[in-house]
C-alpha cells in the first residue's frame, strides 16, 4: 500500500504533496463554519466540518457564545467522531478544562489567586496556559506517555481578552511537508524513537508526571502524528547533528510566517476543533473583574476526528 510518510515511497509522497498544496494559499476564513446548535449539528454543518479537517486539520466554527457549554462541546465533538478524552490536571469531571488566566497582585507583581492546587501542590499559575504570558508553538499532550498520545481537541471561546491572546496555527501535515521538502534527513531524525524527552514533573519529591520519551513524527493508524514543544526549558533533544539540523529547520519554520500560517484571535462564539495541529498563542491583557476576563473552554482527545 502506497505510504506518503515513508520516505522510499517518493511516488506515494509526491501525490499527496500534490493534494495537500492544492489548498494553499489559504485564508483563516476559509476555515470558517457557522454552526446553529453546537449541540446538534445539521448534515450540512457536518459536512462543511468535515471539507475543513479534511484539508486543514482544523476547522473555525461559529455559534452562539451563551450555547458554548460542556455538555454542548461534548456532543459536538461525539458528532465528529470524538469519544476517548484526555483527563488532565485542572479540567472537570468530564475533562473539559476552563482555560482563564489566574489574577495578578497588583502590590506584589505576583499572583493574588493561583486556583485550585493538585495533589502535589501544583497550581494553575504553574502552567503558561492558565497565565497571560505568550505560548511558544507547540502541540497538546506532548509531554503525554506515548499510548496517550493527544490526537485531537477544541478550544471554545466565551470570553475573549481585552487586548492580545492571538492564535499561531499551523497543520503539521504542512510543517513535515516544508521539512521533507528541504532534507528528508530533518523527517529521519525527527522520527526517532528516542527523539524528543520530556522530564519527569517532580514537586517535593513527589512525581506528578512521570518522564515521555518519543518521537516528533509518527504514523498512528496510518494518520501523520506530531508531538512538540518550542520550549527551552523542561524539554530534551536527542543530542545528534541531524537532529540538531532538523530543529533549527523547525525554528525556521516558525520564524517566517507566510501563506501556511494562520493568525487569528478568537472572538466570544468561536471555536477551533483540530486534528492536533501546531498552534502558540501571544501574550494579552486582561479585565481586571474575573466576571470579564478571558475564558475559554477546552477538551482533549486521545482519538482523531473521524472522517469517513
Amino acid at each position: 500500500m502506497d505510504d506518503p510518510f515513508d520516505l522510499s515511497d517518493d511516488r506515494a509522497y509526491s501525490h499527496w504533496r500534490t493534494r495537500k498544496l492544492r489548498a494553499y494559499p489559504a485564508e483563516i476564513t476559509d476555515l470558517r463554519v457557522p454552526v446553529e446548535r453546537l449541540d446538534r449539528p445539521t448534515p450540512a454543518e457536518h459536512a462543511a466540518l468535515k471539507t475543513r479537517i479534511a484539508t486543514f486539520n482544523m476547522a473555525l466554527v461559529e455559534v452562539d457564545p451563551d450555547k458554548i457549554e460542556t455538555e454542548a462541546l461534548l456532543a459536538f465533538t461525539q458528532a465528529l467522531g470524538l469519544r476517548t478524552t484526555d483527563s488532565n490536571l485542572f479540567a472537570d469531571a468530564s475533562a473539559v478544562s476552563r482555560i482563564t488566566a489566574t489574577r495578578r497582585n497588583p502590590d506584589e507583581g505576583g499572583r493574588a489567586d493561583a486556583g485550585p492546587e493538585t495533589p502535589g501542590g501544583a497550581t494553575l499559575g504553574d502552567f503558561i496556559p492558565y497565565t497571560d504570558k505568550p505560548l511558544s508553538w507547540h502541540t497538546d499532550g506532548y509531554y503525554n506517555p506515548p499510548d496517550k498520545q493527544v490526537e485531537a481537541w477544541c478550544l471554545f471561546c466565551r470570553r475573549a481578552a481585552r487586548h492580545g491572546g492571538e492564535n499561531g496555527l499551523i497543520d503539521h501535515e504542512m510543517a513535515y511537508l516544508r521539512l521533507r521538502d528541504e532534507s528528508p534527513q530533518h523527517i529521519a531524525a525527527l522520527s526517532h524513537p528516542q527523539a524528543l524527552s520530556i522530564p519527569a514533573h517532580v514537586r517535593d519529591g513527589r512525581t506528578l508526571r512521570a518522564a515521555s520519551v518519543g518521537p516528533v513524527f509518527s504514523v498512528r493508524s496510518g494518520h501523520l502524528h506530531m508531538r512538540y514543544s518550542a520550549r527551552a526549558r523542561h524539554v530534551l533533544w536527542r543530542d545528534t547533528p541531524d537532529t540538531h539540523a532538523a530543529r533549527a529547520a523547525l525554528d525556521r519554520l516558525f520564524s517566517r510566517p507566510d501563506v501556511f500560517t494562520f493568525e487569528y484571535r478568537l472572538e466570544p462564539g468561536e471555536g477551533l476543533i483540530a486534528n492536533n495541529v501546531l498552534h502558540c498563542r501571544s501574550g494579552f491583557d486582561d479585565e481586571e473583574d474575573p466576571a470579564k476576563a478571558r475564558l475559554l473552554y477546552r477538551v482533549r482527545f486521545l482519538d482523531r476526528i473521524v472522517l469517513d
